[in-house]
């Protein structure tokens, strides 16, 4: 695969913040880049999940098991659906090691935009906490 002249590389970054019990926080950022390659035909994102700030309280909001996930958006509105693109790493794990991770996909003809997000895993139950989402256009 080549990457395709027609469409620039874009950029995203998304910011969330997990409070804890007791007064804590911990500060998260997924940031990277997106491109399309091979005329089109696939898409890759190639990013990172790191602890930006406030380390030091990840058991306080539960030490949570933490993954991006992507959804696509085609010309018509319809999506196709979350799904996730990066191993579960915890979030004391993320204290001492950035999550980098590298996804390749279809891209269909009708496709505009791809949605990033991050997700929270608590406890055994594995309740999910869901970050807002970054929605970077790739077709006008």
């Amino acid at each position: 695969m080549t990457q395709s002249l027609e469409v620039p590389t874009k950029e995203f970054c998304l910011d969330w913040t997990m409070d804890g019990a007791n007064g804590g926080r911990v500060h998260f950022t997924l940031s990277g880049q997106v491109s399309l390659l091979d005329g089109k035909r696939f898409y890759k994102v190639d990013g990172v999940l790191y602890i930006a700030d406030g380390s030091a309280y990840c058991r306080e909001i539960g030490n949570p098991r933490l993954h991006v996930r992507r959804n696509g958006v085609e010309e018509t509105g319809r999506q196709w659906g979350w799904e996730a693109i990066s191993s579960r790493k915890s979030a004391n794990r993320l204290c001492t090691m950035d999550g980098y991770f590298v996804r390749t996909g279809y891209w269909a003809p009708a496709d505009r935009s791809i949605q990033l997000g991050i997700v929270a895993e608590h406890g055994v139950t594995r309740r999910r906490s869901h970050s807002p989402t970054a929605t970077i256009r790739l077709v006008d």
